[in-house]
């Protein structure tokens, strides 16, 4: 059932962090409605959907319900549960889409719907169910931003799928239709916020969510991701460091392409070496935290390495930063992240350290995993080098 407005139960001996939960106004607000659970991308070969003939198991889709059920779950029952309201979220309509996304692909995705099962670019199947899914994701992500824009408080968290990052304004891509993120960091600005900043932790290139603000100063889109290039035709930016927006744009599209296995500490440094310096300097009014699981340690779908840990702390960053620019004030929005318990795992991480209790609710149930900080920092010095010599805004952090 949906959670309605309501805040669950704790976990029974769940442990809190210094003194009782807070009250309603000092929540995390999480935007959720099941009938997200619709989308169903298939099976095949992981997320090709092609069966060989010779398999007998064929893998789900790794964007699949399950993960986003543990997620659910986690948050309802998990310890952090007494620091969460819950908000049902609602369909986006066609006008809203448009802020975004262009008439003609979104009269595309339309047709494709009637037609029925469509297979729109590689790895991203729109099947029956998935159209009211993905209006859902993107309404409830502008739910969950009018939360915040109409001062009922500082913290909202869009629990949503599919995921929306690699949507372009005129194509889909990577199991994403519409850019949530995107057209909630639209929203943001039609509203009158002048300056808003993107942060994408997701273990891939945020590109859609880039492509749609590359030619604009008003939004700072900082995506750090495995070093992975263009994946085909439905992806044409590599995430390399030299795609830095153009024209009133220049400058404001950080990309950080991080070599596999960063892990806890490699991610850390990026973060207040390079993260930390450009927001600062930009002075965003809101911050728009896009979060993936799948660049956590044994995720299907990446090589990075972070753990619960990790998570936390790029979480408390992320709330130190809003404290300091923007009146507390940060949406967080769902993306990737295809481990199907330990990406739960990690999320409860990410939302303690956004929360910033000062105790750590969980323990990590698979640890450590080796990471190469070393080679991540001089990659990160490389990357911190080339802004000073190419990004105006940057030059002398």
């Amino acid at each position: 059932m949906d959670p309605g407005t309501s805040s669950p139960p704790s976990a029974a001996g769940a442990t809190q962090a210094e003194g009782s939960p807070p009250q309603s106004g000092d929540k995390l607000a999480v935007f959720w409605n099941e009938g997200m659970l619709a989308h169903d991308a298939g099976r095949g070969v992981f997320d090709s959907g092609r069966d060989p003939g010779f398999l007998d198991v064929l893998d789900q889709h790794p964007e699949n319900a399950d993960r986003v059920r543990n997620m659910v779950s986690i948050l309802r029952r998990g310890p952090i549960a007494p620091f969460l309201s819950w908000h049902s979220g609602s369909p986006a309509h066609a006008t809203e889409l448009h802020s975004f996304h262009s008439a003609e692909y979104i009269e595309e995705l339309v047709q494709a719907n009637a037609a029925g099962a469509t297979k729109l670019c590689e790895g991203t199947f729109l099947n029956p169910g998935s159209w009211g899914a993905a209006l859902l994701a993107a309404g409830t992500t502008l739910d969950a931003m009018r939360h915040i824009l109409d001062g009922q408080g500082n913290l909202a968290y869009a629990l949503v799928r599919p995921p929306g990052h690699h949507a372009q304004p005129d194509r889909a891509d990577g199991y994403c239709f519409l850019n949530n993120a995107g057209l909630a960091v639209q929203l943001a600005l039609d509203s009158g916020r002048t300056k808003v900043a993107v942060v994408d932790i997701d273990v891939h290139y945020g590109n859609g969510t880039a492509e749609g603000f590359y030619h604009t100063d008003n939004v700072l889109t900082i995506s750090l991701h495995m070093w992975h290039g263009s994946w085909g035709p439905s992806h044409p930016r590599s995430g390399a460091v030299d795609e830095i927006g153009e024209g009133k744009g220049l400058g404001y599209n950080l990309n950080i392409p991080l070599p596999n296995g960063s892990g806890d500490a490699g991610y850390e440094y990026a973060m207040d070496r390079l993260v930390v310096p450009a927001i600062d300097k930009f002075q965003p009014q809101l911050l728009v935290f896009v979060i993936g699981q799948d660049s956590s340690a044994f995720d299907p779908n990446g090589r990075q390495c972070l753990t619960m840990d990790g998570y936390r702390k790029i979480g408390k960053i992320m709330r130190s930063m809003a404290n300091r620019h923007c009146n507390g004030q940060i949406l967080i929005v769902q993306e990737g992240g295809y481990h199907i318990s330990y990406s739960a795992y990690c999320l409860h991480a990410t939302l303690e350290g956004v929360l910033d209790l000062q105790a750590p609710l969980l323990d990590d149930p698979i640890a450590y995993y080796p990471e190469d900080e070393k080679y991540t920092m001089k990659v990160v010095d490389m990357i911190k080098n080339c802004w000073n010599e190419s990004v105006p805004l940057l030059k002398d952090i």
